[in-house]
């Protein structure tokens, strides 16, 4: 008994410092096992609101969604062949809120644009928001928002490669477009992109 006693005594550094370096250990497998749990799908390519999503914009991977899994579709859920409900970038999970079953095609529609390539942000790219403003013809009437927020479906590259009007498609409600339609008839139209 004595011999366990002096033993502790003189090694006593060497017992905590065991002690503690096993408790590291041990923590740290928790930790690394503590990883992702489930699977969930993102998206890979811009998917336009109203857009039939395909498997070539979607993937699976696996994510720690925690007490946020019930917000997201699991891989098991099927979201292949539905429509989006909102535009999806590339690196969003998709919640339950981001697609239906049905299509919403009636209340989308995508105008064709031509705009100045002066009047074009550098680097627009399809899936950025952008709001578009007309610069109208008459000199006593001031610059004005046309429409807000809309997503940029498509852009003709080979158009900006040639200088002069470039080529976009948006993506917007019945509404905006009417509104787009008034404002190209009175003037030049302006582009500018959200930040993010």
């Amino acid at each position: 008994m004595i011999d366990y006693q002096k033993f502790i005594q003189r090694n006593s550094r060497r017992i905590y410092a065991s002690a503690a370096l096993v408790a590291a250990l041990f923590a740290a497998s928790i930790l690394l096992n503590g990883g992702p749990t489930g699977t969930a799908w993102i998206v890979r390519n811009s998917i336009s609101s109203g857009s039939l999503i395909s498997s070539l914009d979607v993937s699976t991977v696996k994510v720690n969604l925690a007490t946020d899994s019930a917000h997201y579709i699991s891989a098991k859920d099927l979201v292949i062949g539905q429509f989006a409900t909102r535009t999806l970038n590339p690196g969003d999970l998709i919640s339950i809120s981001d697609f239906t079953r049905t299509s919403r095609a009636s209340e989308v529609r995508y105008m064709p644009l031509g705009i100045a390539l002066d009047d074009l942000p550098i680097g627009l790219t399809a899936g950025d928001h952008i709001d578009i403003y007309v610069i109208p013809k008459q000199a006593s009437l001031g610059p004005a928002l046309v429409v807000s927020n809309i997503s940029i479906h498509q852009i003709d590259n080979k158009s900006r490669a040639l200088g002069g009007n470039i080529e976009i498609e948006v993506s917007v409600g019945i509404t905006a477009a009417m509104n787009l339609v008034d404002a190209e008839s009175q003037g030049r139209l302006v582009v500018s992109r959200h930040a993010f």
